[in-house]
């Protein structure tokens, strides 16, 4: 009751400002002590992104917020912050996600959190966006449940790059090394950074 009624406010609070000022504020949310309100802010960011124009926005600054967020000590922030990050390449476009891939290279740059970017494009494989419910909450649209199995899921799990997880064919090149698994090693092919999985069903204009 508590969360659904900080996501109306904060709502509301965008459609009388702009998302852009009420993110700005909340951004330093994200280094919140609490990780439900880590989890919180992240999921606002989602909402909005997933309820109003991409003109609306600064996306790399959003970059900035989710990013960072991929790799919190918490399985749920980490949950959130992978469903952000496919609301915001839907954001950017085709062709356009060079803010949120040199934001995630700049994360992997520490060697603790090699296997990263591979992570972040397999969740942009699964051609699936969160959604939002009546009551303004964030459903994720990849479940970390069950047997449910990725390179995405193993990250949000334990934060680790997993050789066992299974990588898409259809939407991935993988070539074969005897060297550690990185980034290097599992690229987006040349069609699937042409378009995105759900542009197909997605357009958005931004009436001025």
């Amino acid at each position: 009751m508590v969360r659904q009624a900080v996501v109306q406010l904060v709502m509301r609070l965008m459609q009388a400002t702009s998302p852009v000022t009420v993110i700005g504020i909340m951004s330093d949310n994200v280094h919140h002590k609490s990780p439900r309100v880590r989890q919180m802010t992240v999921d606002l960011v989602t909402a909005a992104l997933l309820t109003h124009p991409r003109c609306d926005f600064d996306l790399p600054a959003l970059c900035g917020i989710a990013v960072p967020a991929l790799v919190d000590q918490k399985k749920a922030v980490r949950h959130a912050a992978m469903e952000c990050v496919a609301a915001v390449a839907q954001a950017l476009g085709a062709g356009k996600l060079q803010p949120l891939m040199s934001a995630v290279d700049r994360v992997e740059e520490e060697p603790k959190y090699e296997g990263l970017m591979a992570a972040v494009q397999a969740r942009l494989s699964r051609r699936q966006l969160p959604s939002v419910t009546d009551k303004g909450l964030v459903e994720y649209a990849t479940t970390v449940r069950g047997t449910v199995t990725g390179v995405d899921v193993d990250w949000i799990r334990s934060g680790l790059y997993s050789l066992d997880s299974p990588v898409r064919s259809e939407s991935f090149e993988v070539k074969t090394s005897t060297a550690s698994p990185s980034r290097h090693h599992v690229g987006m092919s040349a069609k699937s950074l042409h378009k995105l999985p759900w542009e197909k069903d997605a357009a958005e204009v931004c009436n001025v």
